[in-house]
């Protein structure tokens, strides 16, 4: 009889030894589903003329949500519902964690050089850029499952570890994007 496994009994460690058992022919997408792992994912960020700078791999991605606002209007004489009319479309901040690591926290500490210098080199203005989040296969990391392409997309803020002698803790760092949307 064959035994099927709810969504709550599948977890990242069933799945990679799945992937593990099997040889490479057999891990093709046909053969059967790849499942998105949330901890496979890199950022990649536009650089005009120089192509792109990759952020790297991040451990958490916040804020990867759109809201479609709508304005209620109550029609005269309909009394059982009010009419919907679109408004606008808001997204949050990208909040981006996890540990310092070379070379991928230099990479951005490159990149927030090179937008600092940008923002504040008189005449010039800050042209805007598109951000892409992969979300990597975790058969196959050279194929995305989903990307989103963040458009007109900045920095709002980095923030880097707290350092204390008295504990020992993971040199995290933090870095957040506004953007104009990825729909």
């Amino acid at each position: 009889m064959p035994m099927f496994l709810s969504p709550q009994m599948v977890s990242p460690t069933l799945i990679g030894q799945a992937a593990g058992a099997l040889t490479k022919e057999q891990t093709s997408q046909a053969d059967y589903p790849t499942y998105a792992l949330s901890m496979r994912f890199m950022v990649e960020v536009d650089e005009l003329p120089n192509g792109r700078a990759n952020l790297g791999n991040w451990s958490s991605c916040k804020g990867l949500k759109v809201d479609f606002k709508v304005t209620t209007v109550m029609q005269g004489g309909v009394y059982t519902s009010p009419k919907l009319l679109p408004d606008c479309i808001e997204y949050d901040k990208i909040v981006l964690e996890r540990a310092m690591r070379l070379p991928d926290s230099q990479n951005v500490q490159a990149w927030l050089i090179r937008m600092k210098n940008q923002w504040m080199t008189p005449g010039q203005s800050y042209q805007p850029r598109t951000a892409t989040i992969h979300l990597r296969n975790p058969v196959n990391p050279e194929f995305d499952i989903m990307n989103w392409v963040l458009q007109d997309v900045y920095p709002v803020s980095w923030s880097g570890p707290d350092m204390s002698a008295e504990r020992s803790a993971v040199a995290t760092e933090r870095l957040t994007l506004q953007h104009g949307g990825f729909l």
